[in-house]
């Protein structure tokens, strides 16, 4: 598992109906991580990418060769948070959907949506809310408010028990391996410490995301960049991101200038 890489023209199918559309870019070791859920003849597109043309094409190609073509199958597109990288595709691509796909996303993403230019209205995803599509596959949408944006969110896929992570869980990487590695805790470290702010943020993430695991068990986490964590690693890693210092450049520029900051 840990040599499986993937590339710019195929679609990796994770789990029964997951599909892994990354690309991967390595000039800034930032990869970035569209998903693909199908059930029967419909589909959902979780963060569907950039909208630079050279990854715009790459998770186009990869949509139509998991979709046979047909990406008016595509009946919803989910988005976990407002960044461009995951989401300024969405204009392109609903080109290639019908006139009455929906849109989701959690409110305070859908007012910095309205900027992309899509002409589709978005409709809001709240704490516990559900889509039920296909052949009756459910997801259940968990607020992660702050990690890193108030308006983020996971995404809980019932049938494959995979966890859509945004943000938390990411990683710097200028590889394009599938799966983390024990190495991926150096990458972890470096991206959450560098894109969160509030430590109180993540810890709510994390605390939130070990309660769903409970709840219905969590076989794998794709999170939007980075690598895909298998579930042997999970709880491995969950300890290991408790104990990350986040927001390290308020501090060192507070040191700097003789600012002195609370603790909460």
């Amino acid at each position: 598992m840990n040599d499986v890489k993937y590339n710019n023209e195929d679609p990796i199918e994770l789990a029964p109906g997951v599909f892994h559309l990354g690309v991967s870019d390595e000039k800034n070791s930032f990869a970035n991580i569209p998903y693909l859920i199908t059930s029967g003849d419909e589909a959902m597109v979780i963060d569907p990418g950039s909208a630079v043309p050279e990854f715009y094409q790459v998770v186009l190609t990869k949509l139509k060769k998991a979709l046979n073509g047909d990406l008016k199958r595509i009946k919803h597109v989910v988005v976990q948070h407002q960044d461009p990288d995951l989401c300024a595709a969405i204009p392109l691509l609903e080109k290639e959907l019908e006139p009455d796909y929906q849109l989701h996303a959690p409110l305070e993403a859908r007012v910095i949506l309205q900027h992309y230019g899509m002409k589709q209205k978005s409709s809001t995803l709240d704490e516990g809310n559900q889509i039920t599509f296909g052949q009756g596959r459910t997801l259940t949408f968990v607020m992660t408010p702050y990690c890193h944006f108030i308006g983020s969110m996971v995404s809980y896929d019932h049938q494959s028990k995979v966890l859509f992570s945004s943000d938390a869980f990411g990683g710097f990487s200028d590889q394009n391996n599938l799966y983390a590695t024990q190495h991926y805790p150096v990458q972890l470290e470096s991206f959450l410490g560098e894109y969160l702010g509030s430590k109180r943020a993540l810890e709510y993430a994390l605390k939130r995301i070990e309660q769903v695991d409970k709840l219905y068990g969590i076989e794998m986490i794709c999170p939007q960049h980075g690598c895909v964590i298998p579930k042997e690693l999970i709880s491995e890693y969950i300890a290991f991101a408790h104990k990350l210092k986040v927001g390290a450049q308020i501090d060192a520029l507070a040191k700097i200038n003789g600012i002195t900051l609370s603790n909460n």
